[in-house]
Formats: C-alpha cells, structure tokens, sequence
C-alpha cells in the first residue's frame, strides 16, 4: 500500500511539475496546490513504510497535515464559485457556496492546529 500512495503522489507531483503533460483546461486550481495533493499521497505512502512506531511520524504527520490544510484555506479563499457547493436544497446558490468556503476554511484551520500539535510532539519525542 505504501509503495501505491508514493507512487501515485510522485505522478501527481511530477504532473504539477509539467513533467508528465496533463491537460491545462482541467486544471481549477494552481499547480503548486496540486503538488500539495501529490505531497500528501506521497508522506501517506513513506508513513506507510516507516511503520506506526517511527520517530519520524509526527513530523510526516505535520507535513501531511500542512499540506491538506493548504489545499483547504485555497480553496476557501480562492476557489471558483462554480465549483463550490453545499447542495442544501433551501438555500441559494450563494449561501451554498458561502456555506462551502466557511467548511472548507474551517477544516482548514484544524489542519493547522493538529500540525502544530504534531510539530510539538515530535519536538518533545526528541528530546526524550
């Protein structure tokens, strides 16, 4: 499985690198932030191999964590309109999309606070 989320991140890395051609008109979001997805499928696949008990977790934790958190405050502050959606029936379609940005944004944040919280315990776990 490990090798399958590295080797699926490195395609997706080296196609936001422009090294494998993909299709620019596909493309809703800057390449850096589709690196940032190859990057957490890539830290999920070494995470794999270095196993539940490496010392090294936390700080793969944290970057993974980083990662999603990035690709989330994008797209709530700068994601397409027509490509965000809450799918509430009874509310328009601005309030859905304005709904969606505040999800987004807010799971956001909560990437950032589990990081830092995983930053710190890979600091501690050093020192031991």
């Amino acid at each position: 499985m490990g090798l399958l989320f590295f080797g699926t991140g490195l395609f997706i890395i080296l196609a936001a690198a422009d090294i494998i051609p993909i299709d620019e008109d596909g493309l809703n979001a800057p390449r850096w932030v589709l690196a940032l997805c190859g990057l957490v499928f890539s830290i999920a696949g070494i995470m794999i191999f270095l196993g539940e008990h490496s010392k090294w977790n936390n700080l793969f934790a944290a970057v993974l964590i980083l990662a999603m958190g990035g690709i989330g405050a994008w797209i709530a502050l700068f994601g397409a309109s027509e490509n965000l959606s809450g799918g509430i029936p009874l509310l328009s379609d601005s309030a859905n999309t304005f709904l969606a940005r505040w999800i987004f944004g807010a799971g956001a944040l909560v990437c950032f606070a589990i990081a830092l919280h995983a930053i710190r315990l890979h600091s501690t776990s050093k020192e031991k």
